[in-house]
């Protein structure tokens, strides 16, 4: 399940890098563009996190420490994602596609606790 997880996130980035460059062709806005753009470096993230995930549930109860600091750096990419977003709602302004965009990047670092809380939960004691 976190492969497809990890799977899910590479496409989220490939959404996040086709929406920068259509705004580097002039295509999309920056209002439209700067959601999918947050959304896509987070997934990217979120992909790399979800690798270390399945390296610590290989570790078993030695990637507990591992486990523990993916959760960590989940918390820290929610954050961000959510300054990001801010920063681009109050500097630029927010339009349909962008609050889908934003929609989509929030959900998809709030999943990131559902793999990473799991793989903690399951390297704990083990």
């Amino acid at each position: 399940m976190i492969i497809v997880y990890a799977l899910a996130e590479g496409g989220l980035a490939a959404m996040g890098v086709v929406a920068w460059q259509s705004y580097r062709d002039g295509d999309f806005t920056t209002v439209q563009a700067g959601p999918f753009t947050v959304m896509g470096a987070s997934a990217a993230i979120g992909a790399i996190l979800a690798i270390l995930a399945v390296i610590a549930l290989l570790r078993g109860g030695r990637g507990q420490g591992l486990a523990r600091g993916t959760l960590n750096l989940t918390w820290l990419r929610l954050g961000a994602v959510l300054i990001a977003l801010a920063v681009i709602a109050l500097t630029v302004g927010v339009s349909v596609a962008g609050i889908f965009g934003m929609v989509l990047a929030l959900g998809d670092a709030l999943a990131g606790f559902v793999v990473t809380g799991a793989v903690a939960r399951r390297t704990r004691g083990g």
